[in-house]
């Protein structure tokens, strides 16, 4: 098995963290996490894993309480998923956080 992990700089002000276990190919574990620098803090804002046995998106509010969903994908396709929508979306999943009431 091989533990890949990495910080991927999408702003001075925003990451992504991305963690993964792959055997032969495949992935077993991955967790996908976005953080943002606000108030001189690093928050999450996103995190997308399947720590808990199955792929779900865990999705941050400053206002309000963390909001859980599962996904319905395998592991890879989840994780490789993951990854494409944060980066695509960032700022507007930054957005949501911070003005969502």
């Amino acid at each position: 098995m091989k533990r890949t992990e990495y910080i991927q700089l999408l702003t001075n002000e925003d990451k992504v963290r991305i963690e993964f276990i792959q055997d032969h190919g495949k992935v077993l574990k991955f967790v996908v996490q976005y953080y943002s620098l606000i108030d001189s803090r690093w928050r999450t804002i996103m995190r997308i894993d399947n720590c808990h046995g199955f792929p779900h998106r865990h999705v941050y509010y400053l206002r309000r309480r963390e909001f859980k969903v599962v996904l319905d994908k395998d592991t890879n396709t989840a994780f490789t998923g993951a990854k494409e929508y944060i980066l695509k979306n960032f700022l507007k999943i930054k957005q949501n956080f911070l003005f969502a009431e």
